[in-house]
């Protein structure tokens, strides 16, 4: 179906549906409304709070506001019941009259005033919310809210993430960047801003997530399991960025705090964030809050490479960034009455990533016993990092009662974009003469497999800058954004399926997608003689120096000055690298979708079932060969994802679920379009093109789940999944008759995850003295794959699907006593596969063989090993984290903080078949710092 019908079809049926609504409620007879408010004794909004009428046993969950609808209710008495954990049950009758509202507003106290507990603001409310919103959600989810994430040193939304049940995380430069959910790599992840999903600023299906500041959203949901009503994305789980909105209280919120990192000399960080909101005219119609959120994190990174060092030699790179992340939010809000509202709600985040890089590279190639030949060399790398990157979003929408039915629509756009604002790096040579060039006979130090060493003959000095000079520069233009239009509308109504309460819910959404890339490199030379002095390094030298670089195992040499490299104007373009056009691709993608779904509840049971139909057309002009005109490509396709669960309340703390689901993720955009990128030179050529002919991955999955909710104040939960894949996208590789390694993404046969998930969270009131202060918030999650690879990628083992961490857990303790709040946070998920590349040909030993293509090369390199040698998949290292943080409060709404992140010092970083053979160790060191946060409207 065409845009411009579909789009006609949806103004109808919006057209009938708001004919309906301008209708009279008077004008259903018997029927009635019943809408309200829940907040503590503060008067503070109870977000998750479950309202249930009888007879009837409809029931409706709070909002972020603490408001609630229950519609379609018969005429007559009721028995309301109002309850959310931590607090007393509420209870109240109501009659409800045929044609009118009836309001009900609920003041929820302690649930007893000797266990003294203290749920009420801060940390320890954000964990009762999480606690009522995870116990009475219809799907499997974990929530964060604004208040859990700030309770520890959150740089971005993923690290705050990453401490959720069966969730790891994708690092980078020291901070979270893509959510892995549940053994599934990030592709596989889903990410959307209230529902409604967020465009990507790179050429990935995934989310970036280290864009957007931590303190920019109300909570953070992660659906694990997916409904007919939300989108089909997300095999592995669904992230949801809640924005906050105006309560019926005024909202004040300011923080300011500073921090110190003791690497590269010490290096700063500070942040900024703030959030105001009120709401206006009579009876609050009007609610209008914004927020935003700066910071500068001065991060440095030791960062070793040893390729592995059987492979041909490492890098020694080291790292200065001065990175900035702004963020905005805001929602302005109205209600006409208690059956009719609108909203704007919008989100903006910014970061620059800029930074200078440093490395030392360091080369060899061995003799046929696997010992140094005496050819080795080293070479001098300088670059600046300019990338920035930003993601927005904003939607329009409305809620409206019409007689028994909720109409729900919203209009939204989101975009998406990286662009590089002078990426480039030099590159400076040994000197035609100097002995570091090709004649170094290092020896192999290799007793600290960690940190292995190519040694130099005492009296060469690497480090020398008078050995080098300058050899060329590479600058990067580089665009690639993301522009999403949508819209969609629901419609729910409530009835009595013989005598119970039900609902049938209907509606349909369209996104049309538009994704580019654009990338230009050029490649210039110096234009005097290789050895003129005018291009010796220690022309261009700064003044940057680290002695305490790697915990002194590494010595790093002087550095270059960029500004001085880009001064330098004598120079000219590279013969040998021309001007080529790759990596260029235009994607146009739209999906049209609709769903059905009914909801029933039958006693002790609430059954959930449903069926929701996308339709994808995708259209791509791309680069197959450089220089070559772009190919058009295009192709649709309809799935169908049924959905269905099943609750059973064994009481009214505890229950079971199960759930069955499916769903899809589409291939990556770089993977989907038809361009190429060819890298020649060196051991040989290398090229990476894209699959046009790609299916979406689709996954059956099944949920079997057990949850009590604890007394005083808690959960918990233990629950097993299975996941069973259907054409997973995985690269291949291949060798054309020219010789050129070829990699393309391919659908490879199947696969499956599953895993066990087990979630504690308990307030220790009911102790004795101190100890009632004391809690604990703990999950384990323990997951399995096997992917089955056709005999064409020349691999017959089975091994574990990408990203997929065996084992994963987070125990945080806390403390809270009086003015006093302290959490600490320990974070692990355990080693996994970040890319293949083992195959049947690596089987053996290692062995020796002669460098390719060049016969007369008196070099060997290291082929074979098995499995778990230097030529096994790729993994990253298993990661845990310590992080600690404490508030305190002051009088007149202030509080003072104090934090310290990563106080082990974690490696991040990867290597192949087994640690002996690491490629990559970086290292941040502890970040400590604290500051103040003032909000006088949250004072107790």
């Amino acid at each position: 179906m065409s845009l411009k019908n579909y789009a006609k079809q949806f103004a109808v049926s919006m057209f009938m549906l708001l004919l309906v609504c301008v209708l009279p409620v008077t004008a259903q007879t018997g029927i009635g409304l019943l809408s309200g408010s829940v907040v503590d004794s503060q008067g503070g909004a109870l977000q998750g709070a479950k309202v249930e009428v009888n007879p009837g046993t409809a029931s409706a969950l709070t909002d972020a506001q603490g408001q609630f609808t229950l519609n379609g209710l018969s005429a007559g008495d009721h028995d309301v019941t109002v309850s959310y954990a931590g607090f007393a049950p509420f209870t109240k009758k109501v009659t409800v009259v045929s044609g009118q509202v009836v309001r009900l507003a609920a003041s929820l106290s302690v649930a007893s005033n000797k266990q003294d507990v203290q749920v009420y603001a801060g940390r320890e409310g954000g964990e009762i919310e999480s606690i009522n919103r995870t116990f009475n959600a219809d799907n499997i989810i974990n929530v964060l809210p604004a208040d859990v994430i700030k309770s520890l040193p959150n740089a971005n939304v993923a690290d705050a993430i990453g401490r959720l049940a069966s969730v790891t995380l994708e690092r980078d430069e020291g901070e979270g960047k893509y959510v892995q959910v549940r053994g599934t790599e990030p592709r596989l992840t889903n990410v959307t801003v209230d529902g409604v999903n967020l465009a990507s600023a790179e050429t990935v299906r995934q989310v970036k997530l280290d864009i957007i500041p931590a303190d920019l959203v109300e909570s953070v949901q992660i659906n694990k399991t997916l409904e007919a009503s939300m989108p089909g994305d997300g095999i592995g789980g669904s992230v949801d960025l809640r924005t906050k909105s105006a309560g019926d209280k005024p909202t004040i919120a300011l923080e300011s705090t500073g921090g110190y990192t003791p690497i590269i000399g010490g290096r700063p960080v500070y942040q900024f964030d703030g959030t105001l909101g009120k709401r206006f005219l009579e009876g609050n119609k009007l609610g209008v809050l914004f927020g935003g959120s700066y910071d500068w994190n001065g991060r440095g990174i030791n960062d070793v490479e040893p390729g592995p060092v059987l492979l041909g030699g490492y890098d020694i790179r080291d790292y200065q960034y001065y990175r900035n992340r702004i963020g905005y939010a805001g929602t302005v809000d109205y209600r006409f009455s208690e059956t009719s509202s609108i909203y704007l709600k919008g989100l903006y985040s910014l970061f620059h990533n800029f930074g200078n890089r440093w490395d030392y590279n360091v080369a060899t190639t061995y003799t046929s016993t696997g010992e140094p030949d005496g050819t080795g060399n080293t070479t001098f790398g300088a670059e600046i990092r300019r990338p920035v990157q930003d993601l927005g979003s904003i939607q329009l929408g409305g809620r409206h009662v019409i007689r028994r039915s909720l109409l729900a629509w919203d209009v939204e756009s989101s975009v998406g974009r990286t662009r590089d604002e002078g990426y480039s790096d030099a590159t400076f040579n040994p000197g035609a003469d100097s002995v570091l060039n090709g004649n170094i006979q290092f020896a192999l130090d290799n007793s600290k497999p960690l940190t292995p060493k190519l040694v130099a003959p005492s009296g060469v000095n690497i480090y020398d800058p008078t050995q080098y000079y300058y050899a060329g520069q590479r600058v990067e233009s580089y665009y690639n954004p993301e522009v999403d239009l949508g819209f969609g509308a629901d419609l729910a109504t409530s009835y009595s399926l013989f005598g119970h309460a039900s609902s049938f819910e209907f509606g349909g959404r369209f996104r049309n997608l538009h994704k580019f890339a654009n990338q230009d490199d050029v490649y210039t030379v110096p234009t005097a003689a290789a050895n003129d002095p005018s291009l010796q390094m220690t022309n261009f030298l700064n003044t940057f120096n680290d002695t305490g670089y790697y915990g002194g195992t590494y010595q790093f040499g002087p550095a270059v000055d960029y500004d001085k490299v880009n001064a330098f104007t004598a120079v000219g373009p590279d013969p040998s690298n021309p001007n080529v056009n790759t990596n260029n691709f235009n994607l146009v993608e739209k999906v049209s979708a609709g769903y059905l779904m009914n909801t029933t509840n039958i006693s002790r049971f609430r059954f959930l079932v449903g069926v929701r139909f996308e339709n994808t057309s995708e259209k791509d002009n791309g680069t197959i060969t450089p220089d070559q005109p772009p190919v058009a490509r295009s192709g649709s396709y309809l799935d169908v994802l049924p959905s269905a669960s099943v609750r059973y309340s064994i009481t009214p703390s505890s229950g079971v679920r199960l759930v069955y689901g499916r769903g899809l993720s589409r291939p990556d955009f770089s993977d989907l379009v038809s361009f190429a990128t060819i890298s020649p030179g060196g051991v040989r050529t290398t090229s990476s093109i894209g699959n046009p002919n790609l299916k979406a991955e689709h996954a059956d999955n099944l949920d079997l789940l057990y949850e009590r909710s604890l007394s005083p104040v808690g959960l918990l939960q233990a629950g097993v999944y299975y996941k069973h894949l259907s054409d997973p996208i995985v690269p291949l590789q291949t060798t054309l008759a020219d010789g050129t390694i070829q990699t393309q993404p391919q659908n490879a046969g199947t696969a499956y995850v599953y895993g066990l998930e087990i979630a504690f969270q308990q307030h220790f009131t009911y102790l004795p003295g101190l100890l009632n202060g004391t809690g604990l918030s703990a999950n384990y999650g323990y997951s399995a794959s096997q992917i089955n690879f056709p005999a064409a990628f020349g691999r017959s083992d089975k091994p574990d699907l990408l990203r997929q961490a065996p084992h994963t857990w987070n125990i945080s303790p806390t403390y809270d006593k009086r003015n006093l709040s302290v959490r600490l946070g320990l974070s692990y998920n355990a080693a996994n596969i970040f890319s293949y590349q083992y195959t049947d040909a690596t089987a053996g030993p290692i062995v020796f063989t002669q460098k390719k293509p060049n016969p007369t090369d008196t070099g060997y390199l290291a082929s074979g090993g098995g499995i778990k040698g230097p030529n096994g998949d790729t993994y990253l290292y298993g990661h845990l984290q310590v992080d600690l943080q404490g508030t305190y409060r002051l009088p007149k709404g202030f509080t003072a903080v104090a934090y310290a992140l990563n106080l082990n010092n974690e490696v991040f970083g990867f290597y192949n078949g087994s640690t002996v053979n690491p490629i990559q160790r970086e290292f941040y060191k502890q970040t400590f710092g604290g500051g103040l946060r003032w909000s006088p409207t949250r004072e107790r």
